[in-house]
């Protein structure tokens, strides 16, 4: 999460969201396990959509299992990894 937040500028609780999305919870799911509205994961995901430069949730669940964060590398080898 913190490789997110740096990489992207993205607050903890964007960064959550966007790891939610990316393991495959729906926006319905990442509200109620916030014990939030699903407007106010929609305004986060907005401020994820413009710090990532994505327009759709594919696209950010694709930079982010494929893109310089590698969550999908970092997920198979353990965890993430630092930033050099």
């Amino acid at each position: 999460m913190a490789l997110l937040e740096r990489l992207y500028e993205l607050t903890p609780t964007e960064a959550a969201l966007a790891i939610d999305l990316a393991s495959g919870r729906t926006l319905a799911q990442a509200a109620k396990a916030r014990e939030v509205s699903v407007n106010t994961v929609r305004t986060h995901l907005r401020a994820v959509f413009q710090k990532t430069g994505t327009r759709r949730q594919s696209e950010l669940v694709r930079l982010l299992l494929t893109g310089p964060a590698s969550l999908g590398a970092a997920a198979r080898a353990g965890g993430p990894r630092p930033i050099e």
